[in-house]
């Protein structure tokens, strides 16, 4: 496959991924774990996860899978939801040291996540003043649920699980709220929304995922 990122360098913009073939980007996958669920008042990651995506397959070869040292403590509640416990994770490098390899796997893609915001906030934060802080600011990103509600606007829940089971698409084979398990069910969501966004002739995905935004901001307000 010819290299089509040679002419574009380092950076992947939104107008490249609207008008270049989806079977030619790459696409990131992603999870996090962390500590608890607000990065202001600091709470750490730790546990990142991805997988890569392209030409509607999932590479796992190239996987990411890192547990970190948040170097504080994992409290019972939140080691009920993710099953990581302090004895996994302490002597883990910390998240600084792993950030070469973080920037690594997200280069030259389009990073996706489900609530893709939340973990972008937590890898800005708890990675501030490096240069993935930089990559995720100026990356291309994709909300999965976004891109959900964009597709299937009528849907009634759009949590992961939920979406698997309405759509039939596997996820019984992977540990929910682990990173890894959570990346793979993530990307299998993502093919198939990019496999029915090709079915319909629709390429520009991210004006889908706007859309999608829109979906959910009208299902508020009339709720």
């Amino acid at each position: 496959m010819r290299n089509i990122f040679s002419p574009i360098k380092k950076l992947i913009n939104t107008e490249f991924v609207n008008k270049i073939d989806i079977s030619d980007v790459t696409f990131s996958v992603f999870d996090t774990e962390t500590t608890g669920l607000n990065y202001n008042s600091g709470d750490k990651i730790i546990s990142v996860s991805g997988v890569k995506v392209q030409n509607f397959q999932i590479d796992t070869e190239g996987k990411l899978d890192e547990f970190c040292d948040p170097m504080i403590e994992i409290t019972p509640e939140n080691e009920q939801i993710h099953h990581i416990s302090n004895r996994m994770v302490r002597g883990k490098p910390n998240i600084y040291d792993l950030e070469s390899k973080f920037r690594g796997f997200f280069k030259r893609s389009v990073l996706v996540a489900h609530n893709v915001k939340f973990d972008c906030n937590f890898l800005i934060s708890n990675l501030s003043h490096t240069k993935l802080e930089s990559r995720i600011r100026e990356a291309v990103k994709l909300d999965t649920v976004l891109f959900s509600a964009g597709v299937y606007p009528d849907l009634k829940s759009y949590e992961l699980s939920a979406l698997c089971d309405e759509l039939n698409i596997t996820h019984h084979d992977q540990l929910r709220h682990s990173s890894l398990g959570d990346s793979i069910i993530t990307a299998r969501l993502f093919i198939h929304l990019l496999k029915k966004s090709k079915a319909q002739n629709i390429k520009e995905i991210l004006n889908i995922s706007k859309f999608g935004q829109k979906v959910l901001l009208n299902k508020t307000i009339n709720n």
